[in-house]
């Protein structure tokens, strides 16, 4: 039997994504069942454009790419689902509820401890058949055309880029 050398059987890129995404739904449901956190505190960025993501209309518009939010001491209701987290915070002393896809994290940092794990898109085939797979079945598309974001952070700390991991084609 031939094999063919020029096809990836494993594809190791989406095996560690998927893995390190799981770090950070192991983090919240930590931050959900520990009543103190101590110094942790997680600044996660994530695409505002992702289908699965739900925020305020507003929130689209201020942030049309990306939106770094803060879990430290003023969250509420933080729950966990298969592929996804929702949380209430406040903004100008508004509560406002939002629901963030793990696939559309882009980094998440704890700056209690300088770690910092970095999300790049692996595949670009694969993420542009999951949004048009996921906007055939909407009326009404969230999905934009990709802008620098307005809310970028220079956060310290040891950032993982899966891209240190790829084999170039």
């Amino acid at each position: 039997m031939a094999k063919n050398k020029d096809k990836n059987i494993i594809d190791y890129d989406i095996l560690v994504d998927r893995a390190l995404r799981n770090v950070v739904k192991s983090i919240i449901q930590f931050t959900i069942d520990e009543k103190d956190l101590g110094n942790h505190h997680f600044f996660i960025t994530f695409k505002t454009n992702h289908p699965n993501v739900n925020i305020p209309q507003k929130f689209l518009e201020t942030y049309p790419d990306e939106m770094t939010i803060v879990l430290q001491h003023q969250f509420w209701n933080l729950k966990l689902e298969e592929d996804s987290f929702s949380v209430t915070l406040s903004f100008n002393g508004k509560h406002e509820n939002l629901k963030i896809a793990f696939d559309s994290i882009t980094q998440f940092t704890d700056p209690s401890t300088d770690f910092a794990l970095q999300f790049a898109s692996l595949n670009k085939e694969i993420e542009e058949e999951k949004i048009h797979k996921n906007n055939s079945s909407k009326k009404d598309p969230k999905v934009k055309p990709n802008q620098n974001s307005k809310n970028k952070k220079n956060n310290s700390g040891e950032v993982i880029s899966l891209d240190n991991f790829r084999k170039t084609r």
